[in-house]
């Protein structure tokens, strides 16, 4: 069922409505706060202004800000699993970049019944033609829009995202930024702004780590524990292996620590514990519900398995182990997420060799009960905060041709075989729906699909 549309009329000559508010900007200036120049000075940002940029992009237009239609997922939830659909479009607007490369996407729900995603589109991963590009899905539509460019300053690698609703009607979008005609994500400073209207107006860009140095590359995946701190992965090196450094947030955004920063780097491998640093790249971070934070990450393995982080300290120490997981490698991010049901979620792949998916494989249960070696990307659940993974299954559409994009290309679903790279990212939307992102196409599934067919136990009070 469609649910209705709702425009809101968004003025240009320097009041952006939302609702019946309208927040003043200065003239000229945009609402959304897309493009932008830096003052830099001594390897640190010191001011941040934006540049006029008229008209809105499509991301920012026609929006609805009318509470959405989300409901409750019901107790008896009928089985979805949608065809993937593709997110990464190229844009019908005159004058917006879209260049050849489009990866390491972030998407949230949004409280209006929309779906916003964004990326990086650019030549080289290296470049300064690097930006970052952004699409909605719109309440009641089949199809994403035309992307529109979401966050750029000229000249500059703006290499990392994450984007995230708290559940409370802020957006948090937090961007990496290269310095002035830098190559490559090695140094970069972390800027965040916020939207209070369902990702159309954004608060200037903000420097929340000024200084352009490592530990800044940000990975989709941000989080707000049960206290209210808000947790920011970033990679905490530029190559394949080194960890994921975590920013931490205590007052609501305003200030931020990493507790990692100045610390020796763990030699995950030999090491059982270390200070401030998360085994693996491209780390994803989950709060259990005794108060620990757990992460899985890529690279860095442990006796062959996909490196396990566990702190009690709010990321102060970790101690590391080896996960019951194959390791990932390069085109590839995993997922891990606490569904609103209570399981713990994971997708990764079952190869990490993404130009030899069949290299390995894992076994999985059909519906009669009977086993099969699948290949590809693949969702575990946990009942016991971790502890153990009783549900797997495999995340294919059973059939079709698909173009997975940066670092998957064309690929052919089979009953046994599933898109077998991407940078993966995920958001669950009130309805219970569970909203996952690849390179380039978008998945839609929720739990009772996930366990149909299997008899888990119930999640732990």
């Amino acid at each position: 069922m469609q649910r209705p549309i709702f425009a809101v009329t968004l003025a240009l000559s320097g009041l952006a409505c939302t609702g019946t508010l309208a927040r003043s900007q200065e003239p000229g200036v945009p609402s959304s706060y897309r493009r932008f120049t830096v003052e830099e000075g001594e390897g640190r940002v010191l001011a941040l202004k934006p540049i006029s940029d008229a008209p809105l992009p499509l991301w920012a237009r026609d929006v609805s800000q009318q509470p959405g239609a989300w409901s409750k997922a019901p107790d008896a939830p009928q089985l979805l699993f949608a065809r993937p659909i593709p997110f990464v479009l190229p844009p019908t607007d005159p004058g917006e970049p879209f260049h050849r490369h489009n990866h390491q996407p972030s998407i949230t729900w949004l409280a209006n019944g929309d779906l916003l995603a964004i990326w990086y589109s650019t030549t080289a991963e290296s470049g300064t033609e690097l930006t970052v590009l952004a699409s909605r899905w719109r309440a009641g539509r089949d199809a994403w829009d035309p992307s529109s460019e979401f966050f750029k300053t000229p000249n500059r690698n703006m290499h990392g995202s994450s984007i995230f609703h708290d559940g409370h009607g802020t957006v948090y979008h937090f961007n990496g930024m290269g310095p002035d005609g830098g190559t490559g994500w090695a140094k970069l400073a972390l800027l965040l702004r916020t939207s209070r209207d369902n990702g159309v107006t954004w608060s200037p860009p903000r420097a929340i780590g000024p200084r352009i140095t490592g530990r800044h590359q940000v990975i989709s995946g941000t989080l707000q524990t049960k206290a209210g701190v808000l947790i920011q992965n970033c990679d905490a090196v530029p190559g394949g292996d080194g960890g994921t450094a975590l920013h931490l947030s205590r007052d609501g955004g305003r200030t931020w620590t990493d507790p990692g920063e100045g610390k020796p780097a763990p030699r995950f491998a030999e090491d059982r514990t270390g200070e401030g640093t998360i085994a693996g790249i491209h780390a994803q971070v989950v709060e259990l519900n005794d108060g620990r934070l757990m992460a899985l990450g890529r690279g860095d393995t442990i006796q062959g398995r996909m490196p396990m982080s566990l702190s009690a300290d709010l990321g102060r120490t970790w101690t590391y182990q080896a996960s019951p997981f194959p390791p990932i490698g390069g085109g590839q991010r995993l997922v891990l997420k606490r569904l609103q049901e209570g399981p713990l979620l994971l997708v990764s792949f079952t190869s990490g060799n993404r130009r030899a998916p069949e290299a390995s494989g894992m076994t999985f249960t059909r519906q009669d009960g009977s086993p099969f070696v699948g290949h590809g990307m693949f969702a575990a659940l946990s009942f016991d905060e971790g502890g153990t993974w009783p549900v797997r299954k495999l995340l294919t559409p059973g059939a079709g041709d698909y173009d997975g994009g940066a670092h998957t290309g064309p690929f052919t679903a089979t009953p046994t075989r599933a898109e077998h790279a991407g940078y993966l990212a995920a958001t669950q939307s009130p309805d219970g729906v569970i909203h996952l992102i690849s390179s380039r196409l978008h998945y839609r599934f929720n739990l009772a699909w996930l366990t149909a067919g299997t008899t888990p136990p119930a999640p732990l009070e």
